[in-house]
């Protein structure tokens, strides 16, 4: 299904003076296709016949084209009916032909016309889908360099990190499901605090990577310019939600620490895990914020978290919670909490590799990972 929908916008995406190149082909290329069968009888056939079968020929495998690229298989049913009938009408009502045997100058003289009139069609088609596939080909290539670009671009604002500020030790990592992700995290620094978030931006593809690049950016602005990072969130709802359409959005989830005194806010995020290492369990930090940009002058609560030595906290997307084995059971967070308990002690890059390996090795990655370690050493 996703195959078939992706091919239907494909299609969607076709300059209309292309289509106009290629449905014309596919006139040429039928018209042409009807008239060797017309040769292969004997009957008698004059111009106008020539030209009307291939009128009509040509027009039908139009329409067929156009509702076989557009998968509107529902409308062959009614495209095979109407050209029998109007098969059948022609063949009753019709001029009356006679057959040509025997009368070698007037079989010869239908002969050459059709041949005349094959070839110039067969050309015709073929100079028709040359242009096509060349215009095509070059707008695929372009966009592909495009996409490519756009894809180093993320790579190049989402490396992976690890470090150690103060008592904290961090690591993060991005893997986008397409070329380019929506997907994002960040390591701030500012007078004497950092900050981390972890963002989602709804979709994915460049539309997403472009919106993740403005959140980066305007950030980075606000947090090491501003220094006001208790309005981190509502001015990055400022700044996304007047050039965002109604179904754009971002989730966020934020942590800011300044020695042991840590704060964090969530906007329609996951919860943050928080690995206890006395107890060996996972419980999860939330709140009721909505997400990022769905409404003007939105408000962010912003709340207190402790963090114990040892302890870790585990800011993650839901591209690593909402993935599908075989028979469509998803891996869910409370899987994910169990695999997270099991292996938080370990270092910080061996625990990211071992719970994206358990996720990769449940389903097929179906949006971008995104994860953001953050424990506490003492």
């Amino acid at each position: 299904m996703e195959s078939w929908n992706a091919n239907l916008h494909s299609w969607k995406t076709v300059p209309l003076s292309s289509s106009i190149v290629f449905f014309a082909g596919v006139f040429c290329l039928f018209g042409a296709l009807i008239l060797v069968f017309s040769s292969a009888n004997f009957q008698s056939q004059t111009a106008a016949e020539v030209f009307w079968t291939v009128v009509i020929s040509g027009t039908f495998a139009i329409v067929w084209a156009y509702a076989g690229t557009t998968r509107r298989y529902w409308a062959f049913g009614v495209l095979a009916a109407l050209q029998f009938s109007l098969n059948y009408l022609v063949k009753r009502y019709g001029p009356a032909t006679h057959s040509l045997a025997g009368k070698l100058p007037e079989l010869k003289h239908k002969l050459i016309l059709d041949a005349s009139v094959e070839v110039a069609l067969m050309v015709a088609a073929y100079v028709l889908f040359l242009v096509f596939f060349g215009r095509e080909g070059n707008r695929f290539f372009r966009t592909q360099t495009e996409v490519r670009l756009a894809g180093e671009i993320h790579r190049t604002l989402v490396p992976q990190r690890h470090e150690t500020i103060g008592n904290f030790e961090m690591f993060g990592s991005s893997v986008p499901s397409s070329e380019v992700g929506g997907d994002l995290f960040d390591i701030v620094q500012s007078e004497g605090m950092w900050h981390a978030y972890v963002a989602d931006v709804s979709g994915h593809g460049v539309a997403a990577g472009i919106l993740m690049s403005m959140i980066k950016s305007a950030a980075a602005m606000q947090l090491t310019k501003i220094h006001k990072p208790a309005e981190l969130l509502s001015d990055l709802n400022d700044v996304l939600q007047p050039v965002t359409a109604p179904a754009n959005y971002l989730t966020f989830a934020y942590i800011s620490g300044a020695k042991d005194d840590l704060s964090f806010a969530l906007a329609g995020h996951l919860p943050i895990l928080h690995y206890q290492k006395l107890s060996k369990t996972v419980i999860e930090h939330s709140d009721s914020n909505l997400p990022i940009g769905m409404f003007k002058d939105q408000q962010f609560a912003i709340s207190k978290i402790s963090l114990p030595p040892g302890d870790l906290l585990a800011l993650i997307t839901d591209g690593f919670t909402e993935v599908f084995d075989s028979q469509e059971e998803e891996i869910g967070m409370e899987d994910f909490k169990s695999a997270l308990a099991a292996c938080a002690e370990k270092p910080l890059p061996e625990i990211y590799q071992e719970l994206r390996a358990r996720t990769l090795k449940f389903g097929k990655q179906a949006d971008d990972q995104t994860m953001l370690l953050i424990r506490r050493l003492s």
